[in-house]
């Protein structure tokens, strides 16, 4: 497998390539994963995406499981659960954050956001 390509000012950084939940599949990010199994997927036809909960419940679960200190900087448009914070002193709070979208929002009502943005 090639090596990623990595921006020139992050030649040591760690990469997390967390691509599900692309609603374009056009990017040039795409084509720098040639011999993935996502991309191949999609150039088959037979990507399908996950529910939006479960991308909440996989995004719960990776702040959770983080033992690091880090800054998230996930106020995306396209995340359906905006977070910043500083782990670990605000894991706890995001964490709540998560469980709520999980426990009150309904799928259809998560599945509408991410298709009303029409730039993704």
């Amino acid at each position: 497998m090639k090596e990623p390509w990595r921006l020139p000012y992050l030649p040591g950084s760690q990469l997390l390539q967390i691509t599900s939940g692309c609603t374009w599949h056009k990017c040039k990010f795409c084509s720098l994963f040639p011999e993935s199994q996502l991309y191949q997927e999609v150039l088959d036809g037979t990507y399908t995406e996950e529910p939006e909960i479960e991308r909440l419940m996989e995004m719960r679960t990776l702040i959770d499981r983080l033992n690091i200190r880090v800054n998230l900087l996930g106020h995306h448009i396209s995340n359906t659960v905006p977070i910043t914070g500083a782990l670990p002193d605000d894991k706890a709070a995001i964490l709540r954050e998560f469980d709520k979208a999980i426990a009150e929002f309904p799928e259809e009502e998560l599945k509408s956001y991410r298709s009303r943005i029409w730039h993704l």
